[in-house]
């Protein structure tokens, strides 16, 4: 069976953060409690999950703020 965008994204987000049951509405900040260290880390960590290669642009982790925003910046890949 195949794995869904959103439910590998969530897989990576929940190893980074060491929490369970997250939804693609929590805030990366708030909600996850991640820093800038852990969001740069899930940039690195998205492009070895799904082997893209981001460009520039879409490399500053500030521009991401929810769950969600990280579904939709590799489904744009």
């Amino acid at each position: 069976m195949c794995m869904s965008v959103e439910d590998r994204v969530i897989n990576v987000l929940e190893s980074l953060c060491g929490i369970s049951s997250i939804d693609k509405r929590h805030t990366l900040q708030r909600d996850l409690m991640m820093d800038s260290l852990q969001l740069v880390l899930l940039l690195v960590s998205i492009e070895d999950e799904f082997q893209i290669e981001l460009e520039e642009s879409d490399m500053n982790p500030f521009d991401l703020f929810r769950v969600v925003d990280v579904v939709d910046l590799v489904e744009r890949y």
